[in-house]
């Protein structure tokens, strides 16, 4: 699912409202009817709506009658002056009034006061705003946002940016809820705008979706349809042999879980066979906990200091819990130059490259690297705020042809031809400690079987969120382990390939 542009959105408006065909009202008409429907279960008796005078503001008009006609106490307003009111915000207004009083906002005198057990439906500006909100709109803007009442934005929270970085000295307004139209809007996917879109639906008002998909985007959403397509059935007579052998290098002293998680994700994904290479004191815990993986120790007890032999191997997993000891940083820059197989490097990998970022120039092409923000920032330096992360990533990707895993909410992929995907699945379940190894061994596996860097990257961060999810279910997001992401990621798999 390609995820467009505020432009984009409105190419796609006109496309549907051509072919379809229907009105723009009427599309209106459908987008509020929808909103409403959500709305009836949040909103208290009294509802305070601030309209704008263009498309957004008919939305909250054409809501503001419904909500009349189920009896609520709603009190309009509209911030601006009719003459300036687009031609289907007038339609609503004339529609409104015979039913309402509607109050124009053009100073600050004319701003309410808002009663605090009130829900206010923000419908000033849409995704088509592109500089920050001033005078009459930011004042009640800024009102809005100093009272304690329930706040549901339509489409998106007034005075955010759709496509790009609001300034933090920027008013919008916060809103408790949005209520966003179709599919998401890229700045809804970044954490530094949580706190302004609250909890996020998307409402599905019938935009042509053939046209959205064909309009040319280098971001992707990535759902249940992105990963059917990549997830291969597995043959009848296939055996281990069939599906590759991944090597695990992982684990140190006081880290054997990373070790054993990591495999426990790799076993449970696929992978035919699956060897751990780990520190001697760590065998025990490992052979006991995972007795599927096979296990090469290190002559150290506590720490890697040497590379195995690495011709058998059809990809390989380097870092969870591997410590940056002298001799284990020694051992990555090792695995970089020997290495003639798919790698994937997580977590203290990593962390011994960003100690001597000479070490990025050795990245085989095709590696996968799968950094948490912090991580990825001593790998390629800090930035200013999540676009500018983003950039630098996709930035990343292409100078060294590899695919990075940015760990988060919406876990982005970008890749060495430049493409990024947003994952849509998973919780916050997963910010326990353990989640990042499992899904290590998870695209390990994916790689080891012959899976492409972008596929096996894209299928398993989607698995391993939509197994948090389906542990959530059964739990919640409290009380989730990394044991039990790695153990629900077969149902997972199960229910995308539909067996």
């Amino acid at each position: 699912m390609k995820l467009l542009t505020a432009e984009q959105f409105r190419m796609a408006d006109a496309y549907t409202m051509q072919h379809e065909p229907i009105s723009s009202v009427n599309l209106m008409e459908r987008a509020a009817t929808k909103c409403y429907e959500q709305i009836t279960n949040i909103t208290t008796h009294t509802v305070y709506v601030f309209a704008g005078t263009g498309n957004n503001g008919g939305d909250g008009l054409a809501i503001a009658r419904m909500l009349l006609k189920s009896g609520r106490d709603v009190r309009i307003f509209i911030c601006g002056r009719e003459n300036a009111m687009s031609a289907d915000c007038k339609t609503n207004y004339l529609r409104l009034k015979k039913l309402a009083p509607v109050n124009f906002i053009t100073s600050e005198k004319n701003i309410p006061e808002i009663t605090p057990d009130a829900t206010v439906i923000d419908a000033m500006f849409g995704t088509g705003l592109n500089k920050p909100l001033n005078g009459i709109a930011a004042c009640v803007a800024q009102k809005i946002n100093d009272e304690t009442c329930t706040v549901v934005s339509i489409d998106i929270p007034s005075g955010l940016f759709a496509d790009e970085h609001t300034p933090a000295s920027s008013i919008t307004v916060k809103a408790d809820y949005t209520l966003t139209f179709q599919r998401l809007k890229r700045c809804m996917l970044f954490a530094e705008n949580a706190l302004r879109t609250g909890r996020v639906t998307v409402l599905n008002i019938g935009l042509n979706e053939t046209y959205m998909d064909s309009l040319k985007s280098t971001f992707t959403l990535t759902d249940d349809a992105t990963v059917k397509k990549i997830l291969l059935p597995r043959k009848k007579f296939s055996h281990k042999g069939t599906y590759g052998h991944a090597l695990l290098i992982a684990g140190s002293k006081g880290k054997a879980g990373a070790a054993v998680l990591a495999a426990r994700g790799c076993i449970r994904t696929g992978a035919g066979l699956t060897t751990a290479y780990i520190p001697d004191a760590l065998l025990t815990v490992m052979q006991t906990a995972v007795p599927e993986a096979m296990c090469i120790t290190d002559r150290s007890s506590d720490y890697l200091t040497t590379l195995p032999d690495l011709t058998n191997y059809t990809a390989i997993g380097a870092g969870p819990g591997l410590g940056t000891q002298k001799q284990t940083m020694s051992v990555a820059g090792e695995l970089l130059k020997q290495t003639a197989c798919p790698l994937i490097l997580d977590a203290d990998a990593l962390n011994c490259i960003s100690m001597n970022k000479k070490l990025l120039r050795q990245l085989p092409e095709n590696s996968i690297l799968t950094p948490h923000p912090k991580e990825f920032e001593r790998l390629f330096g800090k930035c200013n705020n999540d676009f500018e992360r983003n950039e630098k990533q996709i930035e990343a990707s292409i100078k060294y042809k590899a695919v990075i895993v940015l760990k988060g909410a919406y876990t982005s992929i970008s890749t060495k031809d430049g493409r990024c995907y947003y994952n849509t699945s998973g919780n916050a379940g997963l910010s326990k400690g353990g989640s990042g190894d499992v899904l290590t061994g998870m695209i390990t596996a994916l790689r080891a079987q012959g899976y492409s860097a972008e596929d096996a990257a894209v299928a398993g961060v989607y698995l391993h969120g939509m197994a948090a999810d389906l542990a959530v279910a059964q739990q919640s997001e409290y009380s989730i382990t990394a044991s039990e992401v790695a153990d629900y990621s077969g149902k997972a798999i199960r229910m995308l390939m539909g067996r």
